[in-house]
Formats: C-alpha cells, sequence, structure tokens
C-alpha cells in the first residue's frame, strides 16, 4: 500500500471516530471545550500521519497549549487547580502526546515496512531507507506527475565530505550512516521521500515543494545533519533542484540513476 493512501486511511478512521465519539458522548449538555479538544486531537493525528514523530511531537504541543488555555476560565471558577480538573488537564496532554509521538513514530516506520514488505530489495541494509533503484523510481514518478499537473516539486541531494568518514571501521561508519537517515527522515514529511545512493549521497525528493520551501527545508536538515556528525556546516554539500525551474537538471540526475541501475544488474547478469 502507498503511504500516501494509508495516511488517508489513518485520517478518515481517525475522523469517524472522533465523530462517533462526539456524538455519543455530548447529546445531552454540549461542553464547547470538549469538542475543541476532540478537534485538537483531529489536527495531532494529522500531523503525526503527515509529518511523523516530529510533526506530531509539534502538534501535540500545540493542542496541549491551546487547551490548558481554553481551561484556565475553569481554574479560575474553581478557585485553584483542583485534584479533577488537573486530572483531565493530564489525560488531554497525554493523548495528544500518545498520538502525536507515539503514533508519528508508528507511521514513520510502518512507511518503510510497507516498501519492504510490497518490494524486498527496496531498502537500502546501511541507512534503513530507500536504496537508489526506489528512490529513482520515485523520483521518475514526481517527474511524471509534474510534466502531467504542472505541480511543482523540488529534489535535495546531500552529500557528507569524504575525510568525516574515510577512517571510520565499517561499524562505526554504519552507525553513522544510519544515525543521518534517521535524523533526515524525522525532519521531512512522511510524504517525501528520502534514500541513499549508492555513492554514499542522499536523495530527497519533496513533492508540491517550491523552491522557497525547499531551501528553508534544505539549511534545516544540513544544520541537522552537520549536528548528527559533530561536523562543521560546510562539510556537508546539499545541491537543490526544484521544478519547473530545474526541470532539465532533474531529468538528467533521473536518467543517471536509471543509467547506473542498469549498469548495475548488466554486471550481475554477466556475473
Amino acid at each position: 500500500m502507498p503511504y500516501a493512501r494509508f495516511e488517508k486511511l489513518v485520517i478518515a478512521v481517525g475522523f469517524a471516530a472522533i465523530a462517533g465519539s462526539l456524538f455519543f458522548s455530548y447529546q445531552g449538555a454540549v461542553v464547547i471545550e470538549e469538542i475543541i479538544a476532540q478537534l485538537l486531537l483531529l489536527g495531532v493525528l494529522i500531523g503525526a500521519a503527515h509529518w511523523g514523530r516530529n510533526g506530531g511531537f509539534v502538534a501535540a504541543l500545540l493542542a496541549s497549549l491551546v487547551y490548558i488555555t481554553m481551561r484556565i476560565p475553569l481554574v479560575i471558577e474553581s478557585e485553584g487547580l483542583t485534584t479533577d480538573i488537573a486530572a483531565l488537564l493530564a489525560v488531554r496532554i497525554l493523548s495528544y502526546g500518545l498520538v502525536g509521538i507515539v503514533g508519528g513514530e508508528l507511521c514513520s516506520r510502518l512507511k518503510y515496512l510497507f516498501a519492504r514488505l510490497e518490494r524486498s530489495s527496496s531498502i537500502d541494509d546501511w541507512s534503513q531507507v530507500y536504496n537508489q533503484q526506489f528512490i529513482a523510481r520515485a523520483l521518475e514518478t514526481t517527474l511524471g506527475q509534474f510534466d502531467r499537473y504542472h505541480s511543482p516539486f523540488s529534489v535535495l541531494t546531500i552529500e557528507i565530505a569524504e575525510a568525516l568518514t574515510a577512517e571510520l571501521r565499517p561499524s562505526r561508519h554504519r552507525m553513522l550512516v544510519r544515525g543521518v537517515a534517521n535524523h533526515i527522515r524525522n525532519d521531512i514529511r512522511l510524504v517525501d521521500e528520502v534514500g541513499r545512493l549508492d555513492d554514499g549521497r542522499y536523495l530527497i525528493v519533496l513533492p508540491h515543494t517550491a523552491r522557497d520551501g525547499a531551501l528553508v527545508a534544505s539549511e534545516r536538515i544540513s544544520a541537522g545533519v552537520a549536528d548528527v556528525l559533530g561536523a562543521k556546516s560546510d562539510s556537508i554539500s546539499v545541491t537543490l533542484l526544484s521544478a519547473p525551474e530545474d526541470r532539465a537538471a532533474i531529468v538528467e540526475l533521473a536518467a543517471g540513476l536509471r543509467k547506473a541501475d542498469e549498469s548495475a544488474q548488466d554486471s550481475v547478469s554477466g556475473s
């Protein structure tokens, strides 16, 4: 199942569950604050399903702040924070946290589990994100959607200076690769795609993202990768390509990846 379809399914099920809860819980006296609290929970679910753990955390934090703000009049009326009010706040904040953080992490893991189940050879062994063959297909698919619907998209390639890993033991090198991949995966939307190329670079496909948005993402991701590696920012090289501005360069990149895959398959067949 493509993750985009799974995301829509999760949101639809969440919406139905919350709508049902509202219908059966508030047929008598209507408590506006609790209805809003349920709707906030739906927002947290959308954040987790679309952005993963980091997005779910931010959505949970915002929802908690909004709910606490709404309940300030109740605290004032009760002349202080009673046990019942504290329990009410704790339950809501805990539910937002579970849905946002735990749900976001589960969605992130399920995305790559689906890919692994669908195509056993789609995951890079070291990084546990997509391998070159799969991310190349994802790039071609996104390029095809651009040609058909003219929706902008961007592509980032991230290259780490060879000096940072040249003298590392294989086990340590593999650990750093996994750490970088995990950071990138957690720092992008779940609808975005990230893969590790055979030459060690990371390729990120950002659907429906124009150059300005991709530039912000590239600066954030680059700084995060440097922090993970404990390296200077100039050790991380980021190349940004956006469609429609750089369509020709993206086509060339996709063709190069396809040619590399064909050459690798020919080598395997020949051996």
